[in-house]
């Protein structure tokens, strides 16, 4: 077999040595969903201590380990768990179930003890409703936080604000009865979607990036990071005229207006700015869409964008 020098532990960068650019074109990352790797305290539930406890198994420098590069974590964030942990109560916490913050720099520094980098997941488009943040959004129509989420009145005739679907199905808006008003959902109706165009959200998040790259997370992996900006007036997808049974209801429309909007690229590159105040950090983004769409997350001939995106092209393409 020809010797491919990926493969090769002993010629891995050392774990003191974060300087290697653009480390990620040859590593393996290796995803970790913490709920279910390892469980340590007999509990039932997988923790960030079981997972340090296999991190030799997973690279200890010899030729007897996987000789992964990175890892990626699945959510591990505080979270009601409506959507296996992509439904956000605190962005800068650990859930309980998995440990505490002095399990997560633990786990940080063991990673990189054996030359291992870890990536976190971000979920920028939607928190959990019981999220601080919108449970003060939805307190009042007054709230200094109602416009970090999208609520709308009903059209005039008592229809909903447009006719966007959830992507797991049914409509993407949910009445609150308390200030009568609907709020966006994109998915679960316990996920209410942020508003990347108040400036207030994106540095709150932008926020949340730094806490963690302070702490010594190597990246993130971007959640539908093509959903995060819509079109400014939420307006009407237009009719996917070849919809037919076999597809979902949310494909019943074409979604140009709020899934891949131009607009989109803009925060991205701002996240990449983020990202590269910080040595040798990685973002990779959950894309869906055509290859040219794909593409533009990159960044165009600048490449100031992600890193790497997902390319589902090879996974549902004939």
């Amino acid at each position: 077999m020809a010797t491919d020098e990926r493969l090769d532990p002993v010629k891995q960068p050392p774990a003191d040595d974060w300087t290697a650019r653009e480390w990620w074109r040859r590593a393996v990352i290796y995803q970790i969903y913490p709920r279910s790797f390892q469980d340590s305290n007999g509990d039932g539930i997988g923790d960030l201590e079981g997972i340090i406890s296999r991190l030799d198994y997973l690279n200890d420098g010899s030729d007897k380990s996987l000789g992964v590069d990175a890892i990626w974590l699945s959510p591990t964030f505080p979270s009601p768990m409506k959507d296996f942990g992509y439904d956000i109560s605190d962005y800068q916490d650990v859930h309980p179930d998995f440990g505490d913050l002095a399990d997560m720099d633990r786990l940080i520094n063991e990673c990189h003890e054996r030359g291992i980098r870890i990536l976190l997941d971000f979920v920028p488009n939607h928190t959990s409703d019981q999220h601080p943040w919108f449970q003060e959004s939805r307190s009042s129509r007054d709230s200094a936080k109602r416009d970090w989420y999208f609520w709308r009145d009903a059209k005039p005739e008592g229809s909903l604000p447009n006719n966007w679907w959830s992507q797991f199905g049914g409509p993407a808006w949910t009445l609150d009865e308390a200030t009568g008003q609907y709020y966006l959902h994109s998915f679960l109706p316990e996920q209410p979607d942020l508003n990347w165009r108040n400036p207030d959200v994106v540095a709150a998040m932008h926020d949340v990036l730094r806490f963690w790259l302070e702490r010594g997370v190597d990246g993130f992996r971007i959640d539908v990071v093509n959903m995060v900006l819509k079109h400014p007036d939420l307006a009407d997808n237009p009719p996917h005229h070849d919809w037919n049974p076999g597809m979902r209801e949310s494909e019943r429309f074409l979604q140009v207006n709020n899934r891949n909007y131009p607009d989109v690229f803009d925060a991205v590159r701002d996240m990449r700015a983020v990202i590269d105040e910080y040595a040798e950090r990685l973002l990779v983004g959950e894309v869906y869409g055509a290859a040219e769409e794909v593409a533009g997350y990159y960044g165009g001939a600048t490449l100031d964008g992600l890193h790497m995106a997902f390319n589902f092209n090879l996974i549902i393409g004939p």
